[in-house]
Order: structure tokens, then C-alpha cells, then sequence
């Protein structure tokens, strides 16, 4: 039998994020997500980090000499890491729209083209509704740029992976 490999994407450069403040949206159209805050270009290389863990179920039963195990509660995380530049507002963006309280969604796309500038119906994307905890600067480093950490404290489901709509 003749080993057949699944092509690959590359992660790098195709990844993006968009901020939406306000009430979770029912459904996200490309219309929707070209309006909101695209934060990709301030998230630093490992600024997107999620965690995921599910407790487990103990089933221990009087008949048996062994532990039997059920899926339990899932616990899912997100903190985020970004550049902000205090003397230009413009370029400052990610801080501005990430204060802490702020509600809103944050919309994670995968597999999009490096020099993509808009969204389009179709595009795969996964998204969480959140609010913004405290922003903490990020000590001095050599040979590094001002950032923040900030937590974005999980407020409704994590959807799996969606594709855009049109309407």
C-alpha cells in the first residue's frame, strides 16, 4: 500500500483576528468582520494563546476492581499578547479597543492568504465571546518591543471551526 500524504497549509502569516465589540453577533458575515477592529498585526508571533482542558468523571463501580472515567467539564483559556505605541494612535489600535471590561468577540481566522486584506464569504474561523481583563505591560526586554499581556476572561461557548456567511 502506497503512503499518501495529506497536503499542508502553513500556519505562519495566515492567521488573523478581529475584535467586535458589543453584543455576540447570531451569525458572522464578511461584511461584519472587514467593519471590526483587526487586531492581527499587533498580536505578537505567540500572542494568540488558547488552552482547552476537560476535567475527567471519576465511575468507580462496587463490582469492579478498576476506575472507569467519563468526560467531564471543559475549561477553555485565551490570553493574549500585543504591541501598543503610545505616541500615535493610529498604530495603537489593539489597546484602544481591548480596555479592560470591554465585551465583545474575538474572531480567530485560519488559513487565510498572507496578503489578504479583507474577508470573504467562506473563510474558515472559530470565535469566543470574551471580556478584557487588566492590561500588563510586558517588563523590559533586550532587543524587544513594548507589549501587553491581557487575559480575555471566556464569557459564552467557543464556537469550532464556521465558515463566513454572506449574509
Amino acid at each position: 500500500m502506497a503512503l499518501s500524504l495529506p497536503s499542508a497549509v502553513p500556519s505562519m502569516g495566515t492567521r488573523r483576528v478581529v475584535f467586535i465589540p458589543g453584543p455576540r453577533p447570531a451569525t458572522l458575515t464578511a461584511a461584519a468582520v472587514n467593519a471590526a477592529d483587526n487586531i492581527s498585526c499587533y498580536l505578537t508571533r505567540t500572542g494568540w494563546q488558547p488552552t482547552k482542558d476537560q476535567a475527567t468523571i471519576t465511575d468507580s463501580r462496587y463490582c469492579s476492581a478498576q476506575d472507569f472515567e467519563l468526560p467531564g467539564a471543559k475549561t477553555r483559556s485565551l490570553m493574549l499578547q500585543y504591541t501598543f505605541n503610545l505616541n500615535e494612535p493610529t498604530e495603537d489600535e489593539a489597546r484602544i479597543a481591548l480596555a479592560e471590561g470591554v465585551e465583545g468577540t474575538l474572531v480567530h481566522f485560519v488559513q487565510i492568504e498572507e496578503d489578504a486584506d479583507e474577508f470573504a464569504t467562506g473563510d474558515w474561523y472559530e470565535d469566543v465571546y470574551v471580556r478584557m481583563g487588566s492590561q500588563d505591560i510586558v517588563n523590559v526586554e533586550d532587543n524587544a518591543v513594548d507589549r501587553i499581556n491581557q487575559k480575555a476572561f471566556i464569557r459564552g461557548e467557543w464556537s469550532e471551526l464556521k465558515q463566513l456567511t454572506s449574509a
